[in-house]
């Protein structure tokens, strides 16, 4: 026989809402198993705003990018350029 862990939760008041839509669901532990999973994978897929940018300057220079502004040539000078707002909206995209 498979041994089952066991987990007991509770929820605060501002998560009632949550408790209540977990109440109309037959199998629980599944639903959230599979939630937190899919959770964890998100997490683990999500690139940096260092890989990021490393991805589009390797895809603007090997595109031979041309500009009236010169592309910047090492990562300190990419991290001058693309604000936390510029990173934000990249990893959104990816």
């Amino acid at each position: 026989m498979v041994k089952r862990h066991k987990l007991s939760i509770s929820f605060k008041s501002q998560y009632q809402h949550i408790y209540e839509h977990l109440q109309s669901i037959p199998n629980k532990s599944d639903y959230i198993a599979k939630a937190v999973e899919a959770y964890m994978n998100r997490k683990q897929d999500t690139a940096s705003h260092e890989e990021i940018r490393k991805i589009v300057m390797e895809i603007l220079q090997n595109e031979e990018f041309h500009s009236s502004v010169p592309l910047p040539s090492s990562p300190a000078q990419v991290m001058e350029h693309i604000t936390e707002e510029d990173a934000d909206l990249i990893n959104q995209l990816f």
